[in-house]
């Protein structure tokens, strides 16, 4: 799949829930369970992306999930927890970024070209990344959202001034390996026998979209 990641005029002073008010105009995203179907689930989620030139913008949307998040340390399992994952590659090096977090806000970061053997980001680094997160609890199951704002030093094996007209390779993901019926849902399709994220070669292609072009659906 190509996805175009069009560009939002904003500071990095504005708040973050006020950013969620804002991304909810963009296009919407779905994260199928086209990958592994013979793993059933009522979860429900999509994303919304946009850029404002040093930040990635990302808003994940999920309904009927489970509740099971737990205080972790940074860079720790968040992905047994209700986790929203950003995969993204900028080079061709096969090395990638995995950014998870977990809906308490609970982030890890690493670096590599596999699963094994990653580079984990400073705590420092992946605090970097701030996030809002709105939730309620209807008829047992959990709905909740999450903002991500991913600056670009986040990304600290590149040095990237400027998202405007860069182009990159990404998955999206929704998961709960630890939620008594675990899920895996993906953007971009994966073909393997079992749950596996870590796949770049079948991440999808993105379009950081120039400054000039904003989304024509979106009115400040």
């Amino acid at each position: 799949m190509n996805l175009n990641v069009f560009y939002l005029d904003e500071d990095a002073n504005t708040a973050t829930d006020q950013l969620s008010e804002k991304l909810a105009a963009y296009p919407k995203h779905h994260l199928t369970n086209n990958s592994w179907p013979q793993i059933p689930t009522d979860c429900v989620a999509d994303f919304v992306i946009a850029h404002t030139e040093r930040e990635i913008l990302i808003k994940f949307t999920i309904a009927h999930d489970y509740f099971r998040s737990i205080v972790r340390p940074i860079n720790g399992e968040v992905h047994l927890d209700n986790c929203v994952e950003f995969f993204i590659a900028f080079d061709q090096s096969g090395h990638y970024y995995n950014i998870e977090f977990n809906c308490l806000g609970i982030g890890k970061i690493g670096y590599g070209k596999q699963k094994q053997g990653r580079t984990l980001l400073e705590e420092s680094v992946v605090q970097k990344i701030h996030t809002w997160t709105r939730s309620d609890v209807k008829d047992g199951a959990f709905n909740w959202e999450m903002v991500l704002r991913i600056p670009v030093d986040t990304f600290v094996f590149h040095q990237i001034e400027s998202l405007d007209g860069l182009a990159a390779r990404a998955n999206f993901y929704k998961c709960g390996d630890g939620l008594p019926n675990p899920h895996f849902l993906c953007w971009n399709k994966i073909v393997s026998p079992t749950p596996d994220f870590h796949r770049p070669d079948y991440f999808g292609a993105i379009q950081f979209m120039p400054i000039a072009e904003v989304f024509s659906g979106f009115n400040p």
